[in-house]
């Protein structure tokens, strides 16, 4: 019995190839990094600005090739490529152990890359330092006349640049060029922005659109970063204002910003930087109604007296979104979609899950108020 046991082991291990072995043990590397990665700041912040760069850059300038979101292909295209995966292992069963079993390291080994890329790749960005310390100033707790202050601070910008955006009737605003000018845009704002802020990196990405958005919008996801294919992707089912500060959110995620509020402050200062208004209108109106909502909470008085002082311009532009947004508001795949994201996002280091969305408020009024500017 133990000489059959033996030799079966033995004609097992014969098929397994030696890349298995190789992927394996980086697997195990990347997962004793993981923990490592996950209990020090400075260790995270080390290899989300070495491994983590080299990696997102050669990934993004890899797929930066493609028109389409290799993401959304590989997701469309799944129910098929399951059933080939699942021929392919009938038709090599019926050949015997030994190709099947080169098949499953095959499969392993994909797997295991996957899960180092993730790890090497991404997984330190939510671990690394904060962006209030790696742009330079604090995050405190607010009060509601502060949320007050900021909105009108941000009022005034938009009012800046408002007379030179076009708008719908029913109140939208339009971007006023294509959507590869504002990937071109986006990506001049986010190099000065790497120039200001040299901890986060520097590189040219193109922005994927969802050929799916109409569907994709009952998820509730206005933007999707793909850490194993460095792609940004963007619905393009919403507003062009949210197009806008999405596109720069998801791009943030591209150069080191792991955290959710963390991505919307980028993209917040990225489109600040921008010489063009839409995009700093964009960026300006999205932060605002953050923070109108937020005062809304904590103080309905302050909340009304700023609504009052808004152009009627941004009042229908605000309200053309919440008239959008309804049709899309209450579904049970949008159910399903948070509590997948909410488990994910608490699982990386934002306790506060999908909510860690609504945190830029704190960021965002501390670095309009005592920031220097």
């Amino acid at each position: 019995m133990d000489e059959t046991k033996t030799s079966n082991k033995r004609g097992i291990s014969k098929y397994i190839p030696i890349a298995f072995w190789v992927f394996l043990a980086l697997a195990a590397v990347s997962l004793v990094m993981l923990f490592v990665i996950r209990q020090n700041t400075n260790v995270a912040e080390f290899f989300n600005r070495t491994t983590g760069r080299a990696i997102r850059v050669c990934l993004t300038t890899v797929f930066n090739i493609f028109p389409f979101s290799f993401l959304e292909l590989i997701i469309v295209s799944s129910p098929i490529l399951i059933f080939v995966l699942v021929f392919v292992a009938v038709k090599k069963a019926k050949r015997g152990a030994g190709p099947v079993w080169r098949y499953v390291c095959t499969l392993a080994c994909v797997a295991f890359t996957v899960f180092s890329l993730f790890v090497f790749g991404y997984e330190a960005s939510y671990y690394g330092s904060k962006i209030e310390d790696n742009t330079g100033f604090e995050r405190n707790d607010l009060s509601a006349e502060e949320l007050y202050d900021a909105a009108e601070i941000l009022l005034d910008r938009i009012n800046s640049d408002i007379e030179e955006i076009d708008f719908l009737e029913n109140g939208e605003s339009v971007m006023p060029y294509s959507f590869s000018e504002m990937n071109k845009k986006l990506n001049a704002a986010y190099k000065k922005f790497n120039e200001k802020y040299p901890a986060y990196q520097s590189m040219y990405s193109n922005i994927k659109p969802v050929v799916l958005s109409e569907p994709w919008t009952y998820t509730h996801t206005s933007g999707l970063y793909s850490f194993f294919t460095g792609e940004a992707n963007v619905n393009m089912n919403y507003p062009d204002f949210i197009i806008v500060s999405s596109s720069a959110h998801e791009m943030s995620h591209q150069r080191g910003v792991g955290k959710e509020d963390e991505a919307d402050f980028a993209s917040f200062l990225v489109t600040s930087l921008s010489d063009d208004p839409y995009i700093r209108y964009s960026g300006n109106l999205e932060i605002y109604r953050n923070i109108v909502d937020r005062l809304y909470s904590a103080d309905k008085t302050l909340w009304t007296k700023i609504r009052t002082e808004e152009d009627a311009r941004i009042r229908l532009e605000l309200t053309a979104f919440s008239v959008f947004f309804d049709q899309y508001r209450e579904n049970t795949v949008a159910k399903i979609s948070n509590a997948v994201n909410d488990a994910y996002i608490q699982s990386h280091n934002q306790p506060a899950g999908i909510k860690s969305y609504g945190l830029v408020v704190d960021l965002a009024v501390n670095y309009l108020l005592y920031s220097e500017q």
